[in-house]
């Protein structure tokens, strides 16, 4: 009786423990993000040229939002403007980075910690916003964790 109840508790103890320890195959811990849109559409970028690797941006489009908001709880790491009268913002949390391009006006600050959902820019209707996923320096391919399906290019 006394090993049946030891060999009970031992394994209520540990299987919290081991789906603790669950990764998927990319080493990401599986996570979904809100999309940077309510109501827009992102696809593959379409470029004349190829990149090798690939760039794994997302291009979003939206003819009804005008505020972009943050995939998920963040700090914001870069605002700043780009070369194209657009601003540029980038959220960090833990090691992976999240780029926001094309926005017309920024309403966060360096250092200011966001929700997700919360805004963080203003965006001009049907215009591309380039949304962009880093695994410390890697670029990653977010498309299968927006909460937004965006289609694959075939």
């Amino acid at each position: 009786m006394k090993t049946t109840a030891r060999i009970f508790f031992t394994i209520l103890f540990f299987l919290p423990l081991l789906s603790l320890a669950q990764n998927n195959t990319t080493g990401t811990q599986k996570m979904v993000l809100t999309c940077p849109f309510e109501h827009g559409s992102g696809r593959e970028p379409k470029e004349a040229f190829t990149w090798n690797p690939p760039d794994q941006k997302v291009v979003m489009i939206s003819k009804v939002d005008s505020i972009v908001r943050s995939c998920t709880k963040a700090t914001v790491v870069k605002v700043e403007p780009s070369e194209d009268n657009n601003y540029e913002i980038v959220i960090n949390v833990n090691n992976l980075y999240f780029w926001y391009h094309g926005l017309i006006r920024p309403v966060v600050k360096r250092g200011e910690t966001v929700t997700a959902g919360q805004a963080l820019g203003i965006y001009t209707f049907g215009t591309e916003l380039e949304f962009r996923m880093f695994k410390d320096e890697d670029m990653q391919d977010p498309r299968d964790l927006l909460e937004c399906k965006v289609p694959k290019a075939d």
